[in-house]
């Protein structure tokens, strides 16, 4: 099998564009926003950890034997999730404590000490546990890559010293996950124990991983009834308000990156060209930039301009937003992803 599997960076190129009509819930009533779908989109985040353990395994399970092994793994890690981290987080405290006194402040009054002490947890890397304090961070979708991290640390740490017993670590890992899932009767948890539920899909990754390792399939003729099912999925969900039943997702996904991982199909082909392929390669950068944009693009549009609030508003705001988030998403992946990455990598050997 690749290093790296095109299909899959289309997928999370388009995903990552659905977490932005996600999140741009400021008129909840807007047919744009209240529907099955829409509402439902912050479930691909589960699709990003399920991916992300597969990627992970595909390329370091079998390379983490020595504790040196360790430490670079989770260097570049590090290097590959900090920098567009701080920096996001660092305009988002900015923005926030200008807009404190300003027509661009957008929520009620929090003050100076929640905004410096929600930073403190997403540069730290807690914002998806309560050590800190189970708060929103500024820039809310933050708290899925402290989750990333604590699962590579884990994973790591199982490779290292558990190399013969790594899968029954996992197995062990995935069912308690679940179960502490169940236990607190709520599947989408984020800021307080988000890291569990980032745990949970990316066992499934690694396990999806071993699957494709040792089998090989042709699974072309699975795309499209794949896509239904899984649509089909968000509406009942939704529409039976199936809270803990979204549980099923992660492993919805993890049979989707089985299927495109082994089909050569036209919905395979369409996400290997490059306009899908640019977007699974700046999608990092689209999924930490796009809280930012949203807001100013709110603010300019309803507040500053007056505009009305009509549906052909609300979809010029979601338009421009995910055009702008893409257009400054080039510039912070080049930048900030690309340029200071190489620059640590290059300070720290």
């Amino acid at each position: 099998m690749k290093d790296r599997v095109e299909q899959l960076d289309g997928l999370r190129g388009i995903f990552s564009v659905l977490v932005i009509a996600h999140h741009h819930n400021a008129f909840k009533t807007s047919p744009l926003y209240d529907n099955f779908f829409v509402i439902n989109s912050n479930l691909f985040v589960d699709f990003f950890f399920v991916l992300s353990g597969f990627v992970i395994a595909l390329n370091y399970v079998d390379r983490i034997q020595s504790s040196n092994d360790f430490f670079i793994f989770l260097k570049k890690r590090f290097i590959r999730l900090y920098p567009l981290l701080f920096f996001t987080e660092i305009v988002f405290l900015i923005a926030n404590l200008l807009g404190e006194k300003s027509p661009m402040k957008n929520v009620g009054s929090l003050g100076s000490e929640y905004y410096f002490s929600t930073t403190l947890d997403t540069i730290t890397f807690m914002g998806s546990t309560p050590i800190l304090g189970a708060w929103i961070a500024n820039n809310y979708p933050s708290w899925s890559i402290s989750a990333e991290m604590i699962s590579y640390i884990i994973f790591g740490i199982v490779i290292l010293l558990l190399p013969k017993l790594k899968y029954l670590a996992f197995t062990i890992l995935l069912i308690i996950s679940g179960i502490f899932i169940f236990s607190r009767g709520e599947y989408l948890l984020a800021y307080d124990y988000g890291f569990v539920r980032g745990l949970l899909c990316f066992c499934l990754g690694i396990f999806t991983h071993l699957l494709l390792r040792r089998k090989t399939f042709y699974l072309s003729f699975l795309e499209i009834p794949f896509l239904i099912i899984l649509v089909s999925a968000m509406y009942c969900a939704h529409h039976w308000e199936w809270n803990l039943w979204k549980l099923t997702f992660p492993f919805l996904f993890a049979i989707g990156i089985v299927i495109f991982t082994s089909s050569t199909g036209v919905v395979t082909k369409m996400l290997s060209t490059k306009p899908f392929q640019y977007l699974g390669k700046i999608s990092y950068s689209i999924y930490l930039n796009h809280a930012i944009v949203l807001i100013f693009v709110n603010v300019a549009l309803f507040r500053l301009l007056k505009s009305p609030k009509s549906e052909m508003m609300i979809a010029v705001s979601l338009v421009t937003s995910i055009i702008l988030t893409v257009c400054y998403s080039h510039f912070t992946f080049e930048i900030i992803e690309k340029r200071f990455s190489k620059f640590l990598r290059t300070k720290w050997g």
